[in-house]
């Protein structure tokens, strides 16, 4: 039996409430069949009469008593306090993200109009020396969005690799979401890097991945790839790293960002000055990104190349992936119950110390 927030293991218990409105009958039966009597020496000034306080609260006595009753009653129920237990039983889903940190991922190609119209009115060369430019950049909008993604997942382990000339494990496989975010938000240092910015190895890239995947048990295992360009530094080509993913069972989503063709917003210096202001130029045909080989990735390994030349068609892509890789949840809920009748217990055992202490003191009865 459950009654608010609290259940009673003995409801049966309550049936001895039923006694209640019987002995208040009782008392007040007896009250008034109960005879009086005092010697007074005038009729008329007896009349006038009145009735202390104390005699008003008489009836504070027998009331203490039955409170008591009633709290023993309760205490006899058993009441407890139910916490739900939830044990959630997951195949889950292992992902590893890997992500381009090339230096071309510091473009700022993606811009809305009023983003840009705000950068251009904006000094560039404080923009440029802080650093704060980057979170307009591909590499910004990216880690944005895949933040999005990751918050968005609650039983699935999810691991980091970055890419540039070289590829590293960022954060293994993991549950723990709030250390991988805040990894995640120090990736543009990494193509702030020389060493690590200067090409693009994808096909490394991808086989970083595939190890951290390897030994996993998960029912699915999910690589999404994300980059700007094409592989030019890799020792294992991209195809070559799409048939491993075969053979391991690995499904592989590959995202490409940047405009197709087009302006981009670009930092220029005056060459006489050596003034830093705001200019646009041209996207070249060598900043495009290689979409047939990440297209043969993707078909490869059952997965799906993805194209995203603003931040809305990114954010677009990660949530189709999100819906398309859903982990199914069995939850077996349990209660667990603490036993509360310990204060109704001793509430009862306070009011009848009370009423034996009230009975015996100011509201002594004499015969």
């Amino acid at each position: 039996m459950d009654i608010g927030a609290l259940h009673f293991q003995n409801p049966e218990a309550f049936w001895l409430l039923v006694f209640v409105p019987v002995l208040i009958a009782l008392y007040v039966y007896r009250q008034r069949k109960r005879k009086r009597t005092i010697k007074f020496p005038a009729l008329s000034i007896a009349k006038r009469a009145v009735p202390s306080r104390r005699v008003r609260l008489r009836h504070i006595v027998p009331a203490l008593r039955l409170a008591a009753l009633c709290c023993f009653v309760v205490a006899l129920a058993r009441p407890q306090n139910a916490m739900e237990v939830e044990y959630t039983n997951t195949d889950g889903v292992d992902i590893m993200l890997a992500l381009d940190v090339s230096g071309s991922m510091g473009t700022l190609d993606m811009l809305t109009r009023a983003e840009q119209a705000k950068l251009g009115v904006m000094n560039a060369e404080r923009i440029l020396n802080s650093g704060e430019y980057w979170k307009y950049s591909r590499m910004g909008y990216a880690q944005g969005v895949i933040a999005d993604f990751i918050q968005k997942r609650h039983s699935d382990r999810i691991g980091l690799s970055a890419f540039g000339s070289r590829a590293v494990t960022q954060c293994p496989l993991t549950l723990d979401y709030g250390s991988l975010l805040e990894i995640l938000k120090a990736t543009d240092e990494l193509a702030k890097d020389s060493i690590i910015a200067g090409r693009t190895a994808i096909g490394d890239g991808l086989m970083n991945a595939l190890a951290r995947l390897q030994k996993s048990e998960a029912k699915s295992k999910v690589v999404v790839l994300l980059t700007d360009g094409r592989d030019n530094a890799s020792v294992i080509s991209p195809v070559r790293a799409a048939d491993v993913a075969q053979s391991l069972g690995v499904k592989v989503y590959t995202v490409g960002v940047g405009k197709r063709r087009g302006k981009i917003l670009a930092f220029q210096q005056n060459p006489w000055t050596g003034e830093i202001s705001w200019g646009e130029r041209d996207i070249t045909p060598e900043e495009e990104v290689d979409e047939s080989t990440l297209k043969e990735v993707a078909a490869k390994t059952g997965g799906k190349f993805y194209r995203a030349e603003n931040k809305e068609q990114l954010e677009e892509i990660y949530s189709e992936i999100d819906q398309l890789e859903k982990t199914e949840i069995e939850t077996v809920a349990y209660a667990r119950y603490a036993e509360k009748f310990y204060p109704w217990l001793l509430a009862g055992a306070f009011l009848i110390l009370l009423e034996l202490l009230l009975a015996n003191t100011r509201f002594v009865r004499i015969p």
